[in-house]
């Protein structure tokens, strides 16, 4: 403050202005705490980080080194090839039902005629118009639809044992009515069949018949087997018209000639293929054994 001293005016300092109290003392020593303690804390967790992440390190396996880069000796390290993960595959999904046959505008007009015919049909779900549009393609002089035969020739199959066995094509399929005496085994021989397609035909129940029941059986029927030994197909025929084909598995010792299927019963078919012949066709089947 200003007063008067030995040389005039003089400015002296109030006396007890600048020492701190009592509370600004305590808050000095308090906050000195708070920082060291902080500071502390940082240098404790920066140090555990490390050592956590050495420790890490350490027991993990080492990286790959990547494709074109340099090692401590100046070489090219090439990378190390990771397994794939184990995938689980989807379970096999049922074969897709036999193509319909396309049209390409480059065939003759009677054939894409008929190929037109026949996704009409298909659309329409007309069974035997496909059918018989199927055998006027196949039957056409001079085979210009040679090059869609073998996928045609297995469609026409997959229908016709439908037709056989869902529909009972009264070309194929007779009804008869059962007598006093009648057994299942008799019927199907009276008729040139078998028993077990005298089964399928009516549902498996022909055990215990009764008098006056009707049942489906197949009407003298008159099978042939041609096996193609090089081209490793066998086409069934019935009544003398193409029926079904099927594929052989490897191949046969038998030398060309007739045979009856109780002679061949070809294990050179699937075993569902073979299940199927062995439910058409009576023991003593003419089977065509061929080269071609």
């Amino acid at each position: 403050m200003l007063q008067r001293g030995t040389y005039g005016i003089e400015w002296t300092e109030r006396p007890g202005k600048d020492e701190p109290s009592l509370l600004g003392r305590l808050v000095v020593v308090v906050i000195g705490v708070a920082l060291i303690s902080l500071g502390w804390t940082v240098v404790s967790r920066i140090r555990a980080n490390r050592k956590a992440a050495q420790e890490e390190a350490e027991l993990s396996p080492p990286a790959v080194a990547q494709q074109g880069a340099p090692s401590l000796r100046g070489e090219t390290t090439e990378p190390t090839p990771q397994p794939k993960p184990a995938v689980e595959e989807p379970p096999p999904s049922p074969p897709p039902p036999p193509p319909v046959v396309s049209r390409p505008e480059s065939r003759p007009p009677k054939v894409r005629n008929l190929l037109m015919r026949l996704e009409e049909a298909e659309k329409a779900r007309n069974v035997e118009m496909v059918v018989t549009t199927i055998e006027a393609l196949r039957a056409l002089p001079g085979a210009p639809a040679a090059d869609l035969d073998n996928a045609l020739a297995r469609r026409l199959g997959v229908l016709n044992v439908r037709r056989l066995f869902d529909l009972k094509n009264a070309q194929w399929v007779a009804t008869v009515v059962v007598k006093s005496g009648d057994a299942a085994s008799r019927i199907a021989s009276e008729h040139g069949s078998t028993f077990a397609s005298l089964a399928k035909l009516n549902g498996g129940n022909v055990d215990r018949l009764k008098v006056g029941q009707k049942l489906s059986v197949l009407n003298h029927p008159r099978f042939n087997l041609v096996v193609h030994r090089l081209a490793k197909i066998a086409d069934l025929q019935l009544n003398g018209k193409f029926f079904k084909r099927y594929d052989l598995e490897g191949t046969t010792n038998l030398k060309d000639g007739a045979f009856e299927w109780r002679e061949v019963s070809l294990k050179l078919l699937k075993a569902t293929d073979k299940a199927e012949l062995d439910m058409l066709l009576p023991r003593s089947t003419s089977v065509l054994i061929s080269e071609m």
